[in-house]
């Protein structure tokens, strides 16, 4: 086949192909995103140019990207991009890719401001371990009067979270502090906790799938157990939830249910504890409400 003479439709069977035998699980979909993506289109605008050639120069980048798909590059950091809550985020090799799970944290946060009318126009929200700022952003759109707190260690993860929350409009609603966990904001109160913080085991981490190895450490790995930065986070809880009325949420690894828990119970003795679970059945989200 001349390759200069090639059809989306040829490419798409070619990238589609070349992903499937460098062992990529949707090598369909992926193959359609890459497409896509050099193209600049839609999926309905790619399947209405199936029998349009490609130029040559497009032809090429979309020979180097399907290639770093192949090599098990994760394809947000290839696109720049990820879906988050209907809201489409800029993602860098700085942060962890967003994930679907962790979409959970948002319908609880919204499903408790709902239930607390008087908190809705003027909810305070803390994100913990923000990072591309997936829930400080989204839950700033959702939320019109809330204003929202975002702490990351680093500085990199911080600038992607802050051209996030412009790209949605939302800057002038969040504050960003790079420091150590709940550190840069003691002496304030909020209505919500929330932290995504890493959870992983470091047995887990050596084990992990090739794409997830390409996401930064530092937003993964929790230590031996998967607990440390919840377990030091924990302990920080009283110093910024409103007493009266807040509510935390903690995004965990199913395995370490008992033990966030025990520790949220420990230091939130008058909270109500609850394990949520997420769309595939598995324990999640842990959650504490004070008032």
């Amino acid at each position: 086949m001349d390759s200069l003479a090639a059809t989306v439709s040829e490419h798409l069977v070619s990238v589609r192909a070349r992903l499937r035998d460098a062992g990529i699980p949707e090598c369909d979909l992926e193959g359609e995103l890459i497409l896509q993506h050099v193209l600049g289109i839609d999926a309905a605008g790619m399947f209405a140019s199936m029998n349009d050639t490609i130029r040559p120069g497009i032809e090429a980048e979309l020979r180097s990207l399907t290639s770093r798909r192949a090599s098990r590059e994760p394809l947000a950091y290839i696109t720049g991009r990820r879906g988050f809550y209907g809201r489409e985020l800029s993602v860098t090799p700085d942060v962890l890719i967003p994930r679907q799970e962790t979409e959970l944290l948002v319908d609880l946060a919204l499903r408790w401001v709902t239930s607390h009318p008087f908190k809705q126009s003027n909810v305070r929200i803390a994100d913990i371990g923000t990072g591309s700022g997936a829930l400080a952003v989204t839950l700033a759109a959702e939320l019109g009067q809330s204003r929202v707190d975002a702490v990351d260690v680093s500085p990199s993860a911080l600038n992607v979270a802050q051209q996030n929350a412009l790209v949605h409009r939302v800057a002038d609603r969040i504050n960003f502090y790079e420091g150590d966990l709940i550190t840069p904001l003691i002496g304030r109160t909020y209505d919500i906790v929330l932290a995504n913080l890493p959870y992983v085991t470091a047995n887990n981490l050596s084990s992990a799938q090739p794409e997830v190895l390409r996401e930064p450490v530092l937003a993964l790995l929790g230590g031996e157990d998967g607990m440390d930065l919840i377990k030091r986070s924990a302990k920080m809880l009283p110093a910024i939830m409103d007493r009266h009325r807040s509510f935390a949420l903690y995004e965990i690894d199913p395995l370490t249910v008992a033990e966030t828990v025990r520790i949220l119970s420990m230091v939130l003795p008058t909270a109500q504890i609850s394990v949520i679970n997420d769309l595939a059945g598995l324990e999640r989200c842990v959650t504490a409400e004070l008032g």
